[in-house]
């Protein structure tokens, strides 16, 4: 009976929100249309082989494209025939690196010609089991990916001209949490800080932050942070001009802002705070957290109450939660910026669309079109992109 309860109350919530979308359908199309057009794109995935999208039928790599003037109105085109892809990073000279979601997981690297077609670059496969994120230090020629059903993270050596790709060094986690799901170390997220001194792992597993650092030439662990039990740390990130670090817990529906030591890299906790709505007693949990290029705003997703919440950062690094909008429909498991930050565009896996919100880049606040566009499980986003 719960059960039928909570579809019911699903189904009205949805038939609320469609009937809401279309009233203000007329007042976003206005707006984008008496401002100036200009072109958007961003970097989407597609998880699922369906024939219910004609335009991704099947999974890889693609982007989609717009204009201000008319949003509804888009190109998606398949850049990439990839199985089961999971997060990826877009350099600025458009080369792609791909994480496999699978257990003979890796990194595949991707570089386009002039005609703006893909081609494989090289890959290292089979390194482990469901390779969930990928960062890149171009300075270190390093790669490091994080496994989330394996209980380690990896650096991988990359020269670009020589196009080579080996194993560099690995570093396994050990211990278990409080929580079902913490069984084991369960690495989500690795990436490094922005002056490229540290670099971070997030483990959901055990509740910590594992920090890589050099010492006379090796490459070391430490733990910078050590969460809550039964918060189950999924994501981070930094903040573009101060030394805050903000992590969001995927267990425990909050976020956790920290001052980071650039002597040692320690990250000492300074606020810690719910992402959800206080009258919101159901299931979530968070999956993405982003910082606003300007540093006054960070977002974070929630897969269950549906929504982006925005926090406005304070003088101290702390935050200050100022609206939770509605995602557009199920499961937000990622979002991301337009070049310019006035749209965002959040990837709703399990209502197989992608869902555009306009963005007030004076207030950092979210208001939804309407427009949505339809594509199987996405799952993740990249930053937009200046041109099509």
């Amino acid at each position: 009976m719960k059960n039928k309860m909570h579809l019911k109350n699903t189904h009205i919530k949805r038939l609320f929100r469609s009937a809401n979308r279309l009233m203000i359908l007329g007042l976003a199309t206005w707006c984008c249309n008496t401002a100036m057009a200009k072109p958007v794109s961003f970097i989407v995935n597609s998880n699922l082989q369906t024939t219910q999208y004609p335009d991704n039928s099947e999974p890889g790599i693609y982007k989609i494209s717009f204009d201000t003037q008319t949003p509804s109105n888009y190109q998606l085109t398949r850049l990439i025939e990839i199985e089961q892809p999971s997060y990826m990073t877009v350099q600025a000279d458009g080369k792609i690196l791909v994480s496999t979601g699978n257990q003979s997981a890796g990194v595949a690297i991707y570089e386009p010609d002039e005609q703006g077609h893909y081609s494989l670059q090289t890959q290292l496969m089979d390194i482990g089991n469901n390779a969930c994120h990928v960062s890149y230090n171009q300075a270190y020629g390093l790669i490091s990916l994080a496994f989330y059903a394996s209980p380690f993270t990896k650096l991988l050596q990359y020269n670009d001209l020589t196009q080579s790709l080996n194993e560099f060094q690995k570093f396994t986690h050990q211990g278990q949490g409080v929580h079902p799901r913490q069984g084991e170390p369960h690495p989500h997220w690795s990436g490094w800080s922005p002056e490229g001194q540290f670099l971070y792992a997030v483990d959901l597993g055990i509740d910590e932050v594992k920090q890589y650092y050099q010492e006379s030439g090796q490459w070391l662990s430490k733990t910078a942070a050590k969460l809550a039990p039964g918060d189950g740390p999924r994501h981070m990130a930094f903040h573009p001009t101060k030394h805050f670090v903000y992590l969001l817990n995927e267990l425990s529906n909050t976020l956790v802002v920290y001052q980071q030591n650039l002597a040692t890299g320690e990250l000492t906790q300074l606020q810690k705070l719910s992402t959800l709505k206080p009258d919101f007693n159901e299931h979530s949990q968070a999956a993405a957290v982003r910082v606003s290029n300007d540093g006054r705003f960070v977002y974070a997703s929630n897969r269950g109450e549906d929504t982006i919440a925005v926090f406005e950062v304070q003088a101290s690094g702390q935050l200050k939660h100022i609206q939770s909008a509605e995602s557009g429909d199920h499961w937000p498991r990622d979002f991301n910026f337009s070049a310019d930050q006035d749209f965002i565009l959040v990837a709703n896996t399990r209502g197989d669309k992608l869902s555009l919100l306009k963005r007030d880049i004076n207030t950092g606040l979210l208001t939804d079109t309407g427009i949505d566009y339809p594509i199987a499980t996405p799952k993740f986003i990249s930053a937009g992109l200046a041109s099509f």
